[in-house]
């Protein structure tokens, strides 16, 4: 029996606006095929989905974006091999170019009325993908913003650390490498707070990510292990305001301060959203992002998990 192939792997991103109380999606048409559709593309080596989601609409369509929450992934077969493509809801950041980088490719890029959209798309799939997110309009769970809780990258061993406290405690070789690959994983989602525990392996996961992009490191005692063991009720109050303040936000702290800043997401979950949260220790790997999807209201609506790619 002929082994089954791998899988042809991309991403992509159904972007909307509002326009004169109207919701828009932006559509491409390309000449090769004579079909409309949502903007995706081939992962390349080593990239994350959230990265070539990024660059592909980029490339298509000229606009830098950030991502929201994820659409559902669609799997099919092209040329008998089997293809899978990660979709998110996206907003336009910027105007990044004129237009489609190869216009051979994409010759129309295109701001469609979402009823309109659903009449011109060609595939089913991608209709469906639009269908959801009209359907996350009419729930109030369309615009939303994240807030990342992310665990400090994979630092030296507890036992072996001598030159120091544990708030010296650095990261290893494999926890910097993890560091320099998070500014496009986080910066996808363009957060624009970074609240950090003081702690030298916490600041060294996230300063890479800070430092390129400008953004102000808020210090808080309260997401230390040790201030953490002593009053927990105050690392939950850094979690429960970033939620409550619907603010695009990452707060890194350490593993035995996650029960209590999951607990306290948990609290502001919807039903499907909850049944995402990890529920088990270590909680998230060194390393890992958990990006809580939270709409206007302050409710958490979806969540998703990424680990940044060293090879």
């Amino acid at each position: 029996m002929a082994r089954e192939q791998s899988p042809i792997l991309a991403a992509g991103a159904l972007v909307w606006r509002e326009k004169r109380g109207k919701l828009q999606v932006l559509l491409v048409h390309r000449p090769k095929y004579a079909d409309w559709s949502i903007p995706k593309g081939k992962l390349e080596a080593g990239e994350s989905f959230v990265a070539a989601a990024i660059r592909e609409v980029e490339e298509e369509t000229g606009y830098r974006i950030r991502l929201d929450r994820p659409l559902p992934t669609v799997d099919y077969r092209t040329n008998g091999r089997p293809k899978t493509v990660r979709y998110w809801v996206a907003r336009v950041r910027a105007q990044a170019g004129p237009g489609p980088k190869n216009p051979k490719e994409i010759d129309k890029v295109e701001w469609v009325e979402a009823s309109k959209a659903l009449e011109i798309l060609t595939r089913k799939s991608d209709r469906d993908l639009l269908t959801r997110l009209l359907d996350f309009a009419k729930e109030g769970e369309l615009d939303t913003t994240p807030v990342i809780v992310q665990r400090h990258a994979a630092a030296q061993s507890r036992a072996k650390w001598r030159k120091g406290d544990e708030r010296t405690r650095p990261l290893r070789r494999k926890g910097r490498k993890q560091a320099a690959a998070l500014p496009p994983l986080l910066g996808a989602y363009a957060p624009k707070t970074v609240v950090t525990s003081p702690w030298r392996r916490c600041l060294e996961t996230i300063e890479p990510f800070a430092h390129e992009g400008g953004i102000d490191i808020v210090e808080k005692p309260e997401l230390t292990e040790h201030a953490h063991e002593k009053r927990p009720a105050r690392a939950a109050a850094v979690m429960e305001r970033a939620i409550a303040e619907a603010a695009r936000t990452v707060v890194c702290t350490h593993r035995p301060v996650l029960p209590t800043i999951i607990a306290a997401a948990k609290h502001a979950c919807t039903k499907e959203a909850r049944g995402k949260l990890p529920r088990e220790n270590p909680y998230l790997a060194p390393g890992e992002m958990l990006v809580l999807h939270t709409s206007e209201r302050g409710r958490i609506v979806d969540v998703e998990r990424h680990l940044p790619n060293i090879g």
